[in-house]
């Protein structure tokens, strides 16, 4: 029970106390004095009309008397008007029995009220003539009582209501601050840090505010200080000083992401851009003109390339350059090419003209697909830079040698796309994530993905159709077939385990996909217990935000979980995790251990878990291809993982 209602009750009980104490004394009072006044009545009316009857002339004249009894008697007012001589013979008597309409039978029974009666001594001269009894008609209290009664019923229940008004008026009031206090408290569960500027005037709630915002505000100071050491850190550890591209390490930690993630990034576009003279070029013309024509080539890429969703652009060394560019055709990106090295040409020209005369740049271009390695990548990347360099300065040299060519046109792909959805040709397939602790290994969920079986017979991965679905923007109704399969699978199999669904930054971006997937979900959470966890890329994340706040607030409404896919650190570090608030992130084994273990030092990172855990954000490893991986993750207290050495790909 809350303290409002306690407090509430207690006042009530007490007022209550009060109020009905006082309505039965101020009753009882009443009760008596109708019950005094009763008598009373009947005293002073035998009285006078004993000395009124003592005037008549005649003894004999009893009419004169009967008369002067019936006015009295026909007031209502007595019970009993009784007239007796001397010798006790009634000379005469007026008596009617005690009804009374306008009182409840239960208010007689439980009142009860003595008759009273009076006598007087009639007296004609000096002769005693009898005596007069009279008797008050109980009636008359009863009603006097009962209206009193009410009365009092009445104005105790305004005065009560008026009362209690004011004590919830003034409970509310004095207790907001303490519903504020609960809110900070609960915010800091939430890992929201919240700053209460309204000081309430209640002395004890006023300390405890003042105190709980002096830890509310030291608990924020830390995140704030631990993620930026972090974001530093970060910065540090993976970018080039010089040009503030990524650098190779980062390359390496990332692109197994890539190349592994059987999804939107498993396929796409490779751009190597590399130098050949820079020492001489050093050396002859300074490190300011080397420097210039480094930033130069830097900003190119950055303007050429970064608007491609998901580019990652790194600096392998002092003259080569790796741009990878997921989920793309490679006729979309040849212009940029053509444009970066047009604008290369330029600023050397504007830097030395005769820089071109001695300097070599060549790029080399190709496809990858999660069949790759990074060895197989790079050596290939290496290979088409050569040529590209062989060709002439400024070349381009296109690598076919991993290209799955597609024979199908944008119409084509279209339709066949759309009827494997009809003909249900587009398969689930499922890749289990564990936790391991101890001996003991259990399956937290298993991911969902998409494989296409097409009309020969033969399934592909998602790389072989994610990139044309993504420019055709048909992405979004894959994520839609795969919720509708997802749930229809449930249904029919009524599995135990988890399932993981990972939706796409173009289903997310669009309220209408929002709303459908509620209306989905409405009706699942009604027929099934199973827990769903839905995911999102790191990417989507950054550049959605507001879209996937409402995703995710939407999840967790229904109990379900909610992730993070491909984690890791952005420039601005990890504020927008605490606007999500993710019940788990995945992040690729190489950048978990970068980020968690310093191997210079042999000693772990602790800002790293500090801003992760201090979230309640549990981390699942993935790309686990080696026992090694999990042995290293383990002793860094990373417990779940996810990868082909755990579990490979399978159909659903």
């Amino acid at each position: 029970m809350s303290l409002f209602k306690q407090l509430v009750l207690m006042l009530g009980l007490f007022l209550g106390v009060i109020l009905v104490s006082v309505m039965m004394l101020n009753f009882r009072t009443a009760t008596e004095f109708v019950q005094n006044q009763l008598y009373t009545d009947a005293k002073n009316t035998a009285h006078s009309l004993g000395l009124s009857l003592s005037k008549v002339a005649d003894p004999s004249d009893t009419s004169t008397m009967e008369t002067m009894i019936n006015a009295i008697y026909d007031s209502g007012y007595y019970q009993q008007i009784r007239l007796v001589d001397i010798d006790g013979k009634e000379v005469y008597n007026r008596e009617s029995d005690m009804r009374v309409s306008d009182v409840p039978q239960w208010f007689i029974k439980m009142v009860p009220i003595h008759n009273a009666s009076a006598k007087s001594d009639i007296m004609m001269g000096w002769n005693r003539f009898g005596t007069l009894e009279v008797s008050g008609h109980t009636g008359n209290a009863y009603r006097q009582l009962y209206l009193t009664l009410i009365d009092l019923i009445k104005t105790f229940l305004i005065i009560g209501a008026v009362v209690f008004l004011f004590l919830y008026l003034l409970l509310s009031l004095s207790l907001q601050s303490l519903k504020r206090i609960r809110e900070q408290a609960k915010a800091i569960i939430d890992n929201e840090f919240i700053i209460e500027k309204k000081i309430p005037f209640t002395t004890e709630f006023r300390s405890v505010t003042v105190a709980m915002n002096a830890m509310v505000a030291k608990v924020k100071d830390i995140f704030e200080r631990e993620n930026e050491t972090l974001r530093r850190y970060h910065e540090l550890l993976y970018k080039d000083a010089e040009t503030g591209l990524y650098n190779r390490r980062y390359l390496t930690a990332k692109l197994p992401d890539y190349l592994q993630s059987d999804a939107l990034l498993s396929s796409g576009i490779y751009v190597m851009v590399s130098l050949d003279e820079i020492d001489r070029l050093k050396r002859e013309c300074g490190y300011e003109q080397y420097h210039r024509l480094i930033i130069g080539l830097a900003k190119e890429l950055n303007t050429q390339m970064a608007p491609f969703p998901h580019t990652l652009i790194a600096r392998l060394n002092e003259s080569d350059f790796f741009i990878a560019i997921p989920a793309i055709e490679m006729g979309l990106v040849i212009h940029q090419i053509e444009n970066l090295m047009m604008h290369m040409r330029k600023i050397m020209t504007d830097i030395n003209t005769e820089i071109p005369e001695y300097l070599t740049i060549g790029c080399g271009v190709g496809s990858y697909s999660e069949n790759d390695t990074l060895k197989s990548l790079f050596s290939r990347a290496d290979h088409a830079v050569i040529q590209a360099k062989i060709q002439g300065n400024f070349s381009i040299d296109i690598n076919h040698e991993n290209d799955e060519t597609l024979v199908l046109g944008r119409e084509e792909w279209r339709e066949e796309l759309l009827k494997s959805l009809d003909e249900s040709r587009m398969l689930l397939a499922f890749q289990s994530a564990v936790e391991q602790r101890g001996e003991e290994l259990s399956v937290l969920h298993e991911e969902i993905f998409l494989r296409l079986l097409d009309r020969e017979g033969t399934i592909h991965s998602a790389g072989y159709f994610i990139p044309v679905a993504t420019s055709l923007g048909l992405i979004d109704t894959l994520d839609r077939y795969m919720v509708e399969k997802v749930l229809s699978h449930i249904k029919e199999q009524n599995p135990i385990t988890p399932l993981a669904l990972n939706l796409s930054g173009d289903f997310v971006k669009k309220y209408a996909n929002i709303q459908w997937l509620r209306s989905q979900l409405e009706i699942f959470h009604r027929q099934s217990d199973l827990l769903l966890w839905f995911e999102v890329s790191n990417n989507t994340a950054l550049h959605e935000l507001e879209a996937v706040l409402a995703l995710s607030a939407m999840i967790k409404m229904y109990g379900y979980r909610f992730g993070i896919d491909h984690f890791t650190i952005p420039e601005a570090g990890a504020y927008y995790l605490q606007a999500i608030r993710p019940d788990y992130i995945k992040a690729n084994s190489a950048y978990l251990q970068d980020m968690i273990f310093d191997k210079e030092t042999g000693k772990s990172r602790e800002s790293f878990n500090n801003v992760i855990r201090s979230l309640g954000i549990s981390i699942i490893a993935i790309n686990i291809e080696e026992s090694k991986e999990v042995e290293s993750l383990k002793a860094l207290g990373i417990e779940r993982f996810q990868g082909s050495y755990i579990a490979p790909v399978a159909l659903l």
